[in-house]
């Protein structure tokens, strides 16, 4: 039996000036269809709440649920979801700039298609990062990496490589650590969603123009 990929927007204002993808962890292998209660698919809400709340209506989000739960070798399964959920926000919303937000898997289907046309900024988060893993160029790009220095299910040596690698090619990256941090993320989460809403606004939105200037008091 076929899966397909789900894509679901949330949008808080009229009118956008920017998409965030969530993108959520998987497995190795697994070709088991990919639930709406997952853990990996839960985890990555707050990071969406966070940015609407931050963005003040300015962001719309695009949850992604990929077709199956696995990586699964050389068919990088959910690369293509990626891929087909981008050219959906691309039909809805015209060039509006869409950055990328990843977490374990996630966050290495955000850095092997963080050079897709549209794509402005990508924050990989605890990334599952293979030795060798081929990652495309990202000059033009924003990216942040974060990692808890206590991840036993990803190497969070391989994302400071990786954020060394970015640097000598002379990509804009931010390598945030967070001590005795695991994989999940909590304990506490508000850091990590804080960071990451923060480096959206930042890296999607033009600054918003300052208000009129109050005339000096007599």
């Amino acid at each position: 039996m076929s899966h397909e990929p789900r894509l679901r927007f949330t949008v808080p204002g009229a009118q956008p000036e920017a998409v965030v993808l969530l993108l959520h962890g998987g497995e190795p292998h697994q070709f088991a269809r990919v639930r709406p209660f997952d853990v990996s698919v839960l985890r990555m809400i707050p990071f969406g709440r966070s940015v609407i709340r931050a963005g003040g209506g300015r962001i719309a989000v695009a949850t992604l649920r990929y077709a199956v739960r696995g990586w699964n070798g050389d068919q990088e399964s959910p690369l293509r979801d990626a891929r087909w959920a981008i050219d959906r926000i691309a039909e809805r919303f015209g060039d509006l700039p869409v950055g990328l937000i990843g977490h374990s898997m996630g966050g290495r289907v955000a850095l092997r298609v963080g050079d897709y046309a549209g794509v402005c900024s990508v924050a990989a988060l605890a990334p599952w990062l293979p030795p060798g893993e081929l990652i495309p160029p990202m000059v033009g790009r924003t990216v942040l990496l974060a990692h808890g220095t206590a991840d036993t299910r990803t190497d969070p040596q391989e994302t400071s490589k990786l954020a060394e690698r970015f640097g000598v090619q002379g990509v804009d990256v931010k390598l945030v650590k967070f001590p005795g941090a695991r994989h999940s993320m909590l304990f506490p989460a508000r850091p990590w969603h804080d960071l990451v809403a923060g480096f959206m606004i930042r890296s999607l939105l033009a600054p918003l123009p300052e208000g009129p200037t109050a005339p000096p008091s007599r």
